[in-house]
């Protein structure tokens, strides 16, 4: 099993447990606050698989009940390396770089103390191109989605500072068809996710 599949049933199962005991954590032993707070984020996951070229976060609302309103957009070049590796399923083959943008809005429910499980609405523009052909492909579609996802708050003991483990799921209504460029294929996009890793702080 590939460590993409291991964490997204990590997450799953952890959800799942969460909302099967059917409570939360009394609210002296939950991270949340007395109101509502200002969270920034900066993702470091496909940053980070990408040379960390253009840019990913996170702006957010964290209210009183600790349930979570988030806008993630996401700017990211991607790279050959990675769309050529076995971790990504975007692509098959080589010589093939893109640029993935999406803006979403997330809902984020927490079923236990740091355990969310978020919906999503947005929309995603995906571009591919060949890197020595003069073949590309372009789609933008409306999305839906949601995302379980680990959050924890006041890491190292520096107050506000957080990180944000997600693993969304994104529905394209105007699906990417399956495309041949050059002797690579980009694989139809209907079902999508990523891995995100959000630093920030919670203000």
């Amino acid at each position: 099993m590939s460590t993409k599949a291991l964490l997204v049933a990590w997450l799953i199962t952890n959800a799942f447990n969460a909302f099967s005991q059917g409570k939360k954590l009394p609210i002296t032993e939950t991270i949340g606050t007395n109101k509502t707070t200002v969270f920034l984020g900066y993702e470091l996951g496909e940053m980070a698989f990408n040379n960390f070229q253009n840019f990913s976060g996170e702006f957010g609302l964290k209210f009183k009940n600790d349930n979570q309103l988030r806008f993630v957009y996401q700017n990211v070049k991607l790279s050959e390396k990675h769309l050529s590796s076995n971790f990504a399923r975007n692509v098959d083959g080589e010589n093939i770089r893109g640029l993935m943008k999406s803006y979403e809005v997330f809902y984020d429910y927490q079923l236990l103390k740091n355990i969310y499980f978020g919906a999503s609405v947005g929309y995603a523009n995906d571009y591919y191109e060949h890197t020595t052909l003069a073949e590309s492909v372009s789609n933008l579609s409306p999305t839906v989605g949601f995302s379980p996802s680990y959050r924890e708050t006041d890491i190292f003991k520096i107050k506000g500072l957080y990180f944000h483990l997600a693993v969304p799921f994104r529905y394209y209504f105007a699906p990417l068809e399956e495309t041949q460029l050059g002797n690579s294929k980009v694989n139809k996009h209907l079902l999508v996710n990523n891995i995100w890793f959000f630093i920030g702080f919670q203000f």
